[in-house]
């Protein structure tokens, strides 16, 4: 009897596939197409070397993951044993890996930790609970960062420097930093901060080891001494760096480097709210200045700063309260009301590789109208902010309608230029409590519609999209939008997560009642919980859980009594935009001997009259992690030459029976031989990633078409013609 079928080597539900039999109308969410499972509860919980540890299985997974470009998660996961119970202190564990066949231990609750002292335990003085925080970092290239609190059984370990933090790839971790150590910069101060609990907006790590934090230190050590007394606090700053050679950027009480005298807030409220690093090691923080202290002394009206770090060269201001806005007629970045408490809306991942951030703002003073056209989204970097869209503008899209508001975090940008946000409409006519919220992309002036809350959702029989302002939402490099949706009505009411992305549009990646094969043959349905993923910021615009090549790190939640988790990784699949050029159908320059091909193709051959025809597939993306760019030729009778080129000529040149245009800059890839007509490059004998022999980076634009062998000719002797060309940017 026919049970299952494989769809992209994964088992997809009998009743998925029946509904498809019976014309059923019904969406199979990438969850269950695309989902690979890296761990769930009962499974045998492995060892370092990745052998499974006699007895010990895994637990009711209760906390996120996080993931790196190398496709791995990282998080931290209950152990259970069958024989020898488990105890508060050795109870949880960290794993990494990117499939139930890579898995690897990390570090066991209780266990030795790493780079210190024989004796030195991963656990709590009391013993009464494990030390491991949940709260687990990767950087993109693969370092793990995670906090613990250690116990020696009071030998050298005290409550004054058993908060550290350890860090380094799976295999070579060792200790970064914990409190009690000197804080460089301070005079000899120590830290107080408690590492053994990273908090993501302020610690972090970019993909060549540089790290930032925001820490306290040790009231009454230092010279001068650290003090929390109110209008001379200076408990609290900002580090770069190295791990061991960190630099101070900005401390409470002292000057601010990059400003006019003015010095760091000097009360019990925090130093800086945000904190990001980007691939050029330059960190991207806001800043409180004191309204007491300094010459001169910051006002209500201009305490607060976003400035940029750049290793090397001090602080600069990106935008202070109080500048002019751009795009308004004489409107200032203030708060609307007058007790000036004005600041950034700096969203997780906001910091590209650019130097560019996004943020909300509001507005106040000349065209600004209190609650109607008061808030604004910026986007730009230091000399280049640009308005995006504001308070009052018409919403694309909409019929007409403008736009009252965005929502306070989910608001995005990437490296191409792009933009994605949250935002809801004024109500009043067709705009009612049912239809007010949506999403947007584009660049600002060119924004599209993407979703509206009371949008039928495709394959869903009918299921209408919940609000949107609020919930999950991600963005990355390939202009994916991840969001959710709490659907109503048709065949999948309920919780969903969804991917939009320019290519491909509007797809679920989880659906309520989903099918999925936890075990062979044994079936959990998704649970009315959204998959929980961390959005936290992970370097150069990417987040902690979804990462720019399309990848998705996810924790599930299935339903029964009690709910069992999984951890899981969806690999979205995507393609990267391209621009056809050089065409052969007659809409530009005439074929060689009028041997015209079919719409979009190249010129004809004599063995193919429509002519062949390039396209792409996959990601540009110039890491062998990231990219997955295929060119395919199709239509081609004899072996194809796909080659690259960084400039177009003028105008098509007659080369054998078609086009050559990719002129300048000429880099031969590879030659593939066809099957039925088609070639497929990477392939071959030459079947590496096309960004090495390209020798692509980020943001290059570059041109391809393939050259292939027509014998015989059909225009002269020359046996040869040519593909239409295609046209990609690279990147992330």
């Amino acid at each position: 009897m026919f049970t299952r079928q494989l769809q992209g080597g994964r088992v997809v539900s009998l009743a998925a596939v029946l509904a498809c039999l019976a014309g059923v109308s019904s969406a199979q969410s990438l969850l269950t197409t695309s989902g690979v499972i890296v761990c769930a509860a009962g499974d045998p919980a492995p060892d370092s070397t990745g052998a499974p540890i006699p007895n010990l299985t895994m637990g009711n997974q209760a906390d996120s993951c996080v993931l790196d470009e190398l496709g791995n998660v990282l998080f931290r996961g209950p152990v259970v044993d069958s024989v020898t119970p488990v105890t508060g202190v050795n109870d949880r564990a960290l794993f990494y890996g990117s499939s139930r066949a890579t898995l690897k231990m990390v570090v066991r609750g209780g266990g030795q930790a790493p780079g210190m002292a024989t004796g030195v335990l991963l656990r709590t003085a009391t013993g009464s609970s494990t030390g491991l925080s949940s709260n687990v970092m990767l950087s993109p290239d693969g370092r793990l960062w995670f906090g613990s609190k250690i116990d020696d059984g009071g030998v050298n370990i005290t409550a004054a420097n058993d908060d550290p933090a350890f860090h380094g790839p799976f295999g070579s971790l060792g200790l970064l930093y914990r409190d009690g150590d000197t804080a460089p910069g301070t005079g000899g101060a120590q830290f107080a901060q408690a590492f053994s609990s990273p908090t993501l907006a302020f610690e972090g790590m970019n993909r060549y080891g540089v790290i930032f934090t925001r820490a306290t230190l040790v009231t009454g050590t230092g010279v001068p001494a650290v003090t929390t007394t109110a209008g001379m606090n200076n408990q609290q700053g900002l580090w770069t760096g190295l791990p061991g050679a960190l630099s101070l950027i900005a401390r409470k009480s002292d000057p601010i480097q990059g400003l006019s005298g003015e010095v760091g807030i000097d009360n019990g409220n925090s130093l800086a709210l945000h904190m990001e690093i980007n691939n050029s090691n330059k960190v991207l923080f806001d800043i409180s200045c004191s309204t007491l202290q300094g010459a001169p002394a910051a006002t209500a009206a201009n305490d607060r700063v976003l400035m940029v770090h750049t290793p090397g060269v001090g602080n600069a201001v990106l935008v202070r309260e109080s500048d002019p806005a751009p795009g308004t007629s004489g409107g200032t970045f203030n708060s609307v009301s007058v007790t000036d408490n004005w600041g950034p809306g700096v969203p997780n991942a906001a910091w590209l590789r650019t130097d560019e951030v996004i943020f909300q703002t509001e507005l106040r003073g000349g065209d600004t109208v209190a609650g109607v056209s008061d808030k604004a989204i910026y986007r730009g970097g230091i000399g280049s902010l640009a308005l995006v869209a504001r308070r009052g503008d018409v919403a694309p899209g909409t019929g007409g309608e403008t736009w009252n508001g965005f929502n306070s975090t989910n608001t995005y940008h990437n490296a191409a230029g792009k933009v994605a946000f949250q935002a809801f409409l004024n109500l009043g006519g067709p705009v009612t409590s049912s239809n007010d919220s949506g999403i947007w992309y584009g660049t600002p002036g060119s924004l599209q519609l993407v979703v509206r809350e009371g949008d039928a959702m495709p394959g869903t029989g009918g299921s209408l999209c919940g609000t949107q302002n609020g919930g999950t939402m991600l963005f990355n490099d390939g202009s994916q939008i991840v969001f959710s949706s709490n659907l109503s009505g048709g065949s999948f009411p309920g919780n969903s997560l969804w991917v939009w992305d320019p290519v491909d549009g509007l797809r679920p990646v989880t659906l309520q009642g989903d099918q999925v094969e936890i075990s062979p043959g044994v079936f959990s349905t998704l649970n009315t919980v959204v998959p929980t993923i961390q959005s936290s910021g992970n370097s150069d615009g990417a987040a902690l859980g979804f990462g720019h090549d399309g990848t998705l790190a996810l924790r599930v939640d299935f339903a029964g009594t009690p709910s069992t988790r999984a951890i899981m990784i969806v690999k979205i699949p995507t393609s990267t935009p391209s621009t056809p050029f050089c065409l052969g159908d007659g809409t530009g320059a005439a074929c060689p001997c009028a041997n015209t091909g079919a719409a979009g193709h190249g010129c004809a051959s004599l063995s193919f009259a429509g002519g062949a025809i390039l396209t792409s597939s996959g990601i540009a993306g110039a890491s062998v992690a990231t990219d997955t760019l295929v060119l395919t030729a199709t239509d081609i009778p004899g072996p194809g030459l796909f080659f690259q080129s960084t400039t177009l000529a003028a105008s098509p040149i007659n080369f054998g029976d078609g086009h050559l245009c990719a002129t300048g800059g000429i880099l031969r890839l590879g030659v593939v031989f066809p099957t039925a007509g088609v070639a497929s490059y990477p392939g071959g004998l030459t079947p590496g990633p096309i960004h090495i022999g390209g020798a692509t980076s980020n943001g290059d634009t570059r041109h391809y078409q393939c050259w292939y062998r027509s014998v015989p000719g059909l225009c002269s002797a020359q046996n040869y013609n040519l593909t239409q060309g295609l046209t990609l940017t690279w990147g992330p």
